[in-house]
């Protein structure tokens, strides 16, 4: 199809939609859900999808607030992510959950991306199946660990993937692997004035911790480890029988998360010899780095560059000079496909070894908005951050059409996916039967 033409066909698709998906991605900024608690921005983005013909099923009960959307009954099948979670202390008022990340524009920009390929499915007469997840507690590093574990996103022939951000780009590297790790110390209590008789568990979670940190000299460079102590005790005269530390893994690569993982159990195994209490750990999600795919970042690169940057007015850069911030923003498509895996992570990774994934961000505000900030929090709902969601609209209905319609590419795309998973067998690295935290740790 002449690119030309392609275009044309997608911004009208997804014009009807405008403004119910500004609608949508302000009652959600509104809402401001919690990870794994988000039952009403679930419902909403759940009903607009089945109020356009999607048959929608919340299928998966370890995680009640993650949902599938299908519509079309033939291959190939596209999968579209979505995400509609807050994070925690980033609202107006102190200590309120907020959207610092954008995800009541992400949710939104791929269900609108949803809609608008599947009516052109049925427009152009081409086959094909849409499929949107919606998936929750994105924030948390576990909704899509939980959905994956229980039989989410297979038999997808390629899936795609966007963020707001404060540029418009491919996002083809991804971040880096994670384990994340409650330890859980239990030793004996005993009054101050008696403590030769009790044995501390917060004694050891502090040993524990000064273990790791000389473990931190002897690992790789790409290698992050962050920790906090969630429990150690009430009172300074009662010895804690109870302390629980929650630690971050971080690694570019999988196997090294493995192994830097079993050397902090043997630091909180040592640590718990050394004081004479026992430990319990507990794997509460687990992530993989991006598979690469080079033949799907072309095309997601080449869609971005046909539909372009979202544009900048005045009436923008007033609102974010209002709001105290540098009215900065980036208004081109940045071209190059960069590799190097960044540090921060995504479950959205996770996909991309179940599934060929195709991702990217838009420009949503102003450069150098601090994310997980209450500032990108303020700027998530401004007219500027509709119309870059808007936009990923289109670069979603854009390159899932290409897919559809287009074999070579989309063979060249399995093509590579299947090279590099050849001897590649999924392991959801979560235990069976375990729940997600959705009450939190």
């Amino acid at each position: 199809m002449d690119p030309q033409t392609k275009k044309q066909l997608v911004k009208k698709a997804v014009r009807p939609e405008r403004a119910r998906a500004k609608e949508l991605a302000s009652a959600i900024w509104e809402l401001a859900e919690p990870p794994f608690k988000e039952h009403e921005s679930a419902r909403l983005l759940a009903e607009y999808l089945e109020g356009h013909g999607f048959e929608v099923r919340f299928s998966i009960p370890s995680v009640p607030t993650a949902f599938e959307a299908t519509r079309g009954s033939s291959r190939p099948v596209v999968g579209m992510l979505g995400e509609y979670d807050a994070l925690p202390d980033c609202g107006e008022e102190p200590g309120s959950y907020g959207h610092a990340c954008g995800h009541n524009l992400l949710g939104v920009g791929a269900a609108v991306g949803a809609v608008a390929a599947a009516n052109l499915l049925e427009e152009t007469g081409t086959g094909g199946r849409v499929v949107y997840w919606g998936c929750p507690a994105e924030e948390a590093l576990a909704g899509k660990a939980y959905m994956a574990r229980d039989g989410a996103f297979r038999g997808m022939d390629a899936c795609l993937a966007w963020h707001p951000s404060g540029a418009t780009r491919p996002k083809a590297a991804g971040g880096s692997a994670l384990d994340s790790l409650l330890f859980e110390f239990r030793g004996r209590t005993a009054h101050g004035a008696y403590a030769h008789g009790g044995r501390s568990a917060l004694d050891a979670a502090i040993l524990m911790d000064v273990a790791v940190n000389y473990l931190r000299e002897h690992v790789p460079e790409n290698v992050r480890i962050h920790s906090v102590i969630r429990d150690g005790g009430q009172a300074p005269n009662v010895v804690p029988e109870y302390a629980r530390s929650w630690y971050y893994v971080r690694a570019s690569d999988r196997k090294e998360v493995d192994e830097v993982t079993r050397r902090l159990t043997l630091c909180a195994e040592g640590s718990a010899t050394a004081t004479e209490t026992t430990f319990e750990r507990t794997l509460l999600d687990a992530i993989y780095s991006r598979l690469h795919n080079e033949p799907f970042a072309r095309l997601v690169r080449d869609n971005l560059v046909l539909m372009g940057a979202p544009r900048v007015l005045k009436a923008d850069l007033e609102r974010v000079k209002e709001l105290g911030k540098e009215p900065d923003f980036v208004k081109g498509v940045e071209e190059e496909i960069r590799w190097e895996r960044g540090r921060a992570s995504s479950d959205e990774d996770t996909v991309s070894w179940l599934a060929p994934l195709g991702a990217f961000t838009v420009a949503c505000v102003a450069q150098g908005t601090s994310g997980h900030h209450r500032e990108y929090t303020r700027q998530s709902n401004l007219p500027f951050a509709h119309r870059g969601m808007l936009r990923a609209a289109e670069v979603f209905a854009a390159t899932a059409l290409d897919l559809f319609s287009d074999d070579r590419a989309l063979k060249d795309i399995r093509s590579a996916f299947e090279k590099a998973t050849k001897n590649f067998r999924f392991d959801p690295l979560i235990p069976d039967g375990q729940s997600p935290p959705i009450e939190g740790v």
